[in-house]
């Protein structure tokens, strides 16, 4: 499907905190082998789209000036340093869960990270899915301290059925704006306003308004101010894949 538009309010964000407050480096992190708990999914399949969107975040990188570290879960979760640290982990939540903790501890272990930057779904919690505040709640619980958690509003889709999504993950099917080399835009946009009408998808691209203006504020690279919001979504798209 493709790495949606919307991670750029991680990257970005990331970025911002990292001026801000004066610290070392950004490391981005991939769950790959996590991934490999879906049913659905395919070793082949997972190392597709995990090489893809690493592909893409250093591509994003380059244009931005952002100083991204990309990792793969695969490249360190079978070492002797996470198992021991894996065991340390009992939630009772699952292998899942121990092992997004375990990912918090080995980043701050290794690489120093004190913030880890997510993203909600709502402020309020409710029963309906989880955003980030699941693990992070669990890391408070049963890991000692040490690691600060920031969060992103989440990713908006052009579906009226479900509007708010993950930042960095879209499903088939999906109306909604990716990093592709062939995305086209306007493309998505219209169909959408043909399903929904144009006054329903405000908030949508409102949303994509406040991501060219983290680009505007962040990037070294400007995004051409020519046409519209879309057409801006688009410019951005391109310089990330002329590179």
């Amino acid at each position: 499907m493709g790495l949606p538009f919307d991670v750029l309010v991680l990257v970005l964000t990331a970025e911002f905190f990292r001026r801000s407050l004066g610290l070392d480096a950004i490391h981005h992190h991939i769950a790959d082998t996590h991934a490999l708990s879906n049913d659905f999914c395919t070793p082949e399949g997972v190392a597709e789209i995990a090489a893809e969107y690493r592909d893409v975040l250093m591509r994003i990188a380059r244009v931005t000036g952002v100083e991204l570290n990309v990792h793969l879960s695969s490249e360190f979760d079978t070492t002797d340093t996470y198992k021991a640290l894996l065991s340390e982990i009992h939630t009772g939540k699952g292998e899942y869960v121990d092992r997004e903790l375990t990912d918090m501890l080995w980043y701050r272990r290794q690489h120093g990270v004190s913030l880890k930057l997510g993203w909600l779904i709502q402020a309020i919690k409710s029963e309906q899915g989880f955003d980030e505040r699941l693990y992070d709640e669990a890391f408070r619980e049963h890991c000692d301290g040490g690691m600060s958690f920031a969060y992103v509003q989440p990713g908006r889709t052009f579906d009226q059925r479900r509007m708010k999504a993950s930042p960095y993950i879209a499903i088939p099917g999906e109306r909604r704006i990716v990093f592709k080399p062939d995305t086209n835009a306007r493309a998505v946009y219209e169909e959408a306003v043909e399903v929904w009408g144009d006054k329903k998808l405000g908030g949508a691209v409102n949303h994509l308004n406040a991501v060219l203006r983290l680009w505007d504020k962040i990037s070294k690279t400007p995004a051409p101010r020519t046409g519209d919001v879309i057409d801006r979504v688009q410019a951005i798209i391109d310089l990330v894949f002329e590179n």
